[in-house]
């Protein structure tokens, strides 16, 4: 029915780019990409930024998000659309059959690639600026702004290509993100906004993690398309299968 069950990217650690959106919103300049040989590459600032990005991130919306957005693919699949109409609310309980395996592969490729993810914050900020955007972070405003855009995250285009089968692209995940970031930033107050634009400008790792952007992107591409295990494999369809054997065949 389909190889490639869509888990939810590690939107967290895009999301700590909202800040530089919303200053670029106000025209203001990015800096110029800056690779740097870090003789403190090790240093746990890098581990605890990622921590940081992930405590303001509810990982439960997160996986509700996606589930919504594969009902979404599902209902536009000839074959899921047929066994909709003969048996309503099927799709609704294939999705949630889905949630616990994406729950789990999510967890899985987070720790697989978290090293890499790691590994590109060493080598573009210093522990410093690592530090001062943790601390943004765990700011209200910086937890405000992360609810907000996570509450809009919606991967449709990340997922187009589900029935396909087709690998996910850069370009797809990045109209998802922008997305996402566009409108939680919209519910951001004025007097917000202007606070943020100040708190960017008082502190320039935050405009720096413009120049991570295209790499971190990367990393997602390849995290969307990290292959499915062989107990994921057998979970998802054993999933699926039981939701139509009841459904269709059940005596």
């Amino acid at each position: 029915m389909f190889r490639r069950l869509p888990y939810p990217p590690l939107v967290a650690f895009v999301l700590a780019l909202a800040p530089v959106a919303a200053s670029l919103q106000a025209n203001q300049p990015a800096p110029e990409a800056i690779l740097m040989a870090n003789p403190n590459a090790d240093h746990p600032a890098y581990a605890d930024l990622i921590t940081a990005i992930k405590q303001t991130v509810d990982q439960d919306q997160m996986i509700s998000g996606v589930v919504s957005a594969i009902k979404r693919q599902f209902a536009s699949m000839p074959e899921f659309a047929e066994a909709e109409a003969d048996s309503p609310g099927l799709i609704e309980e294939v999705a949630a059959s889905l949630r616990p395996i994406l729950t789990r592969q999510n967890r899985r490729v987070q720790a697989l690639y978290r090293p890499e993810m790691v590994a590109l914050f060493a080598s573009s900020l210093t522990p410093a600026e690592a530090r001062s955007i943790a601390e943004f972070r765990r700011f209200d405003l910086g937890r405000k702004l992360a609810g907000a855009v996570m509450q809009a995250y919606a991967p449709d285009a990340t997922l187009s290509g589900i029935q396909s089968e087709t690998p996910v692209t850069a370009d797809q995940v990045r109209e998802d993100i922008s997305t996402a970031v566009v409108s939680g930033i919209g519910q951001l107050s004025p007097e917000e906004l202007c606070q943020m634009g100040e708190m960017v400008m008082a502190n320039p790792a935050l405009l720096k993690l413009q120049q991570v952007n295209p790499a971190i992107q990367q990393i997602l591409v390849k995290m969307e398309n990290e292959p499915l295990t062989t107990e994921e494999n057998t979970a998802r369809d054993e999933a699926v299968e039981a939701v139509f054997d009841r459904r269709f065949f059940a005596q």
